[in-house]
């Protein structure tokens, strides 16, 4: 047992020192950040400055590569089969490493076991709107109408299984209340129905949201997350209001399973460096995001703690693909 035991800690101890070297050239060649989205979104956008930010702090070349499908989950499955060597990863959030083994029946990978967390990078809340020539103007308005008209109130999402969608399950569970979803194709569907009047509201994505503020078409009555909008200052929050209620939308790094740790130190130590750039905190505040880079052990619990808190909204709302 003695010689199993010596063996083993040799193997590791020679796994060690060959990531170490391998790190010490790290990055060499180009890398790969994948969005799992359409180019042009608030996720590229977020992938597109921190790669070049990175490109910058560290002299590599850090290109993104967007791999669109099913609700995010073929591009994270691109990444978790990757070669675990740093030059591959994933700019993924809830949907992806959250959400997605509670909602699809054959997701064809482990949001946990298929990864090494990297770092979580931002996270913002989300706002809940009415169209302006609503009569609902604050939120005991708002929670009057859904207490006397029930599933008769509907709202629309960017689609089943979004953090918009999610978010609302998460609020009528927290308050006893009901509310008919109507998912769209998209932010941009699911706020041009609320300005058409074809829902009565939605609980959407920041930068969606607020150019059609500042316009006049729609009036924000919440906002999800743990304190104020640096954004949107006057707009309260759920919780402040009290309602047990906090949904940030988050994204953060990602890579394969078994990358070598010296690498992803120097790769949350690269971001954490990239997230001091005024340039950078500047171009994430105009997105109405917060940046929140933490590290990979910080990240892992953060993790855990999603998943454990959205599976239990899944499950209650019975939310299956």
């Amino acid at each position: 047992m003695k010689l199993v035991a010596r063996a083993s800690l040799s193997f590791i101890f020679l796994l060690s020192l060959f990531g170490t070297a391998f790190a010490q050239d790290y990055p060499s060649k180009v890398v790969q950040l994948v969005v799992p989205y359409p180019p042009g979104g608030v996720v590229d956008l977020t992938g597109r400055i921190l790669a070049d930010q990175l490109n910058r702090t560290t002299g590599g070349k850090f290109i993104v590569v967007n791999k669109p499908g099913a609700g995010g989950t073929i591009g994270a499955e691109f990444v978790a089969r990757a070669p675990a060597d740093g030059y591959t990863l994933c700019m993924c959030g809830a949907a992806t490493n959250a959400f997605a083994p509670f909602i699809y029946k054959e997701l064809r990978y482990d949001p946990i076991k298929d990864f090494e967390p990297v770092t979580l990078f931002t996270e913002g809340p989300l706002i809940l709107t009415v169209n302006a020539a609503s009569s609902l103007k604050n939120l005991d308005d708002f929670f009057a109408m859904l207490k006397e008209s029930g599933s008769k109130v509907d709202y629309s999402s960017n689609g089943v299984g979004t953090f918009p969608h999610l978010s609302v399950e998460l609020l009528k569970q927290a308050t006893s209340t009901q509310a008919t979803h109507i998912p769209y194709q998209g932010g941009g569907k699911a706020v041009t129905a609320l300005i058409a009047n074809e829902v009565r509201f939605t609980q959407n994505h920041l930068p969606i949201i607020a150019p059609h503020i500042k316009s006049g078409r729609l009036s924000p009555l919440a906002t999800t997350g743990e304190s104020r909008s640096a954004v949107f200052p006057d707009v309260p929050t759920l919780k402040e209001s009290g309602y047990d209620v906090v949904a940030t939308a988050w994204f953060g790094v990602f890579a394969p399973a078994g990358t070598p740790q010296p690498i992803i130190k120097i790769l949350s130590n690269a971001i954490a460096t990239a997230a001091k750039s005024p340039e950078l905190r500047e171009k994430i505040a105009l997105q109405g995001d917060e940046l929140r880079v933490e590290g990979p052990v910080a990240f892992k619990a953060f993790q855990a703690a999603e998943l454990e808190k959205w599976q239990a909204v899944i499950t209650a709302a019975g939310i299956k693909q």
